[in-house]
């Protein structure tokens, strides 16, 4: 066990981070050891220990949906984002409904798709990354399985203008965040605490639709909607986080416009998925043909930079990506990164020679 502390002890993070994971806040990682050495008692218990612990986990709460436009009561927590995209939408669902669902959603979606018993019709992405909705007719009492922002091209997604009253809304913004508003329409909801920067092993449902939602798995308790357990420090820590969130719109943007037109001019074969002025501001895949993915990241990587690669949702990221298949591109020689609040011009000029380099040295094999 002294090896591993020390092992752990000894991870630090990449000069050059250009992955999707972004360091913890500074302020929840104080938050977060500050409740981890309390030992905060079980807030459902009695005593004076789990009052105190159910105070702040309430204000926690209230603190989350204060700044993602929700109410406190709407909100469920749960300690396993795979387990918020099937609470999101199989409480909406039954047999006897028709699902709707996107080209590019998430591997977590995906697998509660095809575990529908009921119709299932799939709304294909355009060029630009985003759902098209042209051809879509939805059937009376159907569900839709809405990405917010694809978490590969950025894309931003946005309802059709006239959709049936009927309609139920299951929404994905775990890569949105607290970027992107939720639609004005929208019957459920699931988030990831790493959006903000904050700890992993933390996720938010919300419901709107308290009516239409019902909870898809064995009841346990009448008191809880969902079932789950999770950690109160990384509730707290999750909090803090979304309380110091201040991402830098214009900032980011200008360091992605930077970045996007440095690799079009040095690599004109490079294909960037989707369009910037459509999609998060810093999130950019591109694709560079005759090359292999995982062997120019490895190259960046003894270079300093961490990039990634493939596919951003499933469980081997180094999986081709099926968003970038649905929006026509090819797969090979992906290259996906997420520029953060604290990276600088110098690192976006040093990761397009270094990429541009580690290209070269593949295409001269």
């Amino acid at each position: 066990m002294r090896a591993l502390a020390s092992s752990v002890r000894g991870v630090v993070p990449v000069t050059g981070n250009f992955q999707s994971e972004a360091a913890l806040n500074s302020l929840a990682q104080e938050a977060m050891l500050s409740a981890i050495e309390s030992g905060w008692a079980d807030p459902k218990k009695i005593g004076q220990y789990p009052s105190k612990a159910a105070i702040l986990r309430n204000g926690a709460i209230e603190s989350l949906a204060d700044r993602l436009g929700l109410s406190p009561d709407q909100i469920e927590i749960t300690g396993e984002v795979g387990l918020s995209y099937f609470l999101t939408l199989a409480g909406l669902l039954d047999e006897n409904k028709s699902l709707y669902s996107g080209a590019g959603d998430r591997s977590g979606v995906i697998a509660t798709v095809r575990s529908h018993k009921g119709p299932n019709f799939e709304i294909p992405l355009s060029k630009d990354g985003r759902l098209n909705f042209s051809t879509t007719v939805f059937a009376p009492n159907s569900v839709l399985a809405f990405q917010l922002a694809n978490g590969e091209s950025g894309a931003v997604n946005e309802l059709p203008n006239e959709i049936p009253k009927d309609l139920l809304i299951a929404v994905d913004a775990t890569a949105s965040g607290a970027r992107v508003k939720l639609p004005d329409r929208w019957d459920s909801a699931c988030f990831d605490s790493r959006s903000w920067d904050g700890p992993a092993g933390l996720a938010i449902v919300a419901i709107n639709n308290a009516a239409q939602w019902k909870n898809p798995l064995p009841h346990i308790s009448s008191v809880r909607r969902t079932y789950g357990t999770y950690s109160l420090p990384l509730l707290l820590a999750s909090a803090v986080a979304l309380e110091n969130y201040r991402p830098s719109e214009v900032s980011t943007r200008e360091l992605t416009e930077r970045f996007r037109a440095d690799i079009s001019k040095a690599l004109p074969d490079a294909l960037i998925a989707g369009e910037l002025e459509k999609s998060m501001a810093h999130l950019t895949s591109l694709v560079i043909p005759g090359t292999n993915g995982e062997e120019l990241l490895r190259e960046l990587d003894r270079k300093g930079f961490a990039v990634d690669s493939g596919s951003a949702c499933t469980a081997m990221n180094l999986q081709p990506s099926h968003v970038l298949s649905a929006m026509g591109l090819p797969t090979d020689g992906n290259i996906r990164i997420a520029i953060h609040t604290e990276t600088t011009l110098e690192e976006i000029t040093g990761l397009v020679t270094a990429l541009v380099s580690a290209v070269q040295s593949q295409q001269q094999r």
